[in-house]
């Protein structure tokens, strides 16, 4: 059986609201390959390491602290240091053990600044290519 032209209509008028909500997304992450390929830096764990940079030189961060602002428990951040440096063989970090009732820091060490950068500067990158596929991608 055929569908009446109002029919028809309603469904175009639906598809043409729909495809106006049709996008696009990149998500990307940094990979080490020693004997097999592994993620080491996606979005969130640069989140990561950012927090823990951005700190006064005078007042060192604990990673208590970083890992709060990223919405994250310490033990959780740990563990993304410490799959990091399993991955890659090195820590992205150095840490200073605190006193009796704790009180450590940790800061990024060159590898972590690199790993940092390395994400920061590609992200840069795609942005600059996602603003240019947002003027060029339309579907028909």
């Amino acid at each position: 059986m055929e569908k009446h032209s109002s029919e028809n209509l309603e469904e175009e008028l639906n598809i043409e609201n729909l495809k106006k909500k049709v996008g696009f997304g990149i998500k990307f992450w940094l990979e080490f390959q020693d004997n097999k390929r592994e993620n080491i830096l996606g979005s969130g764990w640069a989140n990561l390491l950012e927090s823990i940079v951005m700190t006064n030189i005078n007042e060192p961060k604990s990673l208590t602290q970083a890992a709060k602002e990223c919405g994250y428990s310490y033990k959780y951040a740990w563990n993304i240091l410490n799959k990091i440096k399993k991955r890659t063989g090195m820590s992205p970090v150095e840490t200073k053990k605190g006193g009796v009732g704790g009180g450590g820091s940790v800061r990024l060490n060159m590898w972590g600044l690199y790993l940092l950068k390395t994400y920061k500067n590609l992200l840069l990158e795609l942005q600059e290519v996602e603003k240019k596929l947002e003027k060029t991608f339309k579907i028909d």
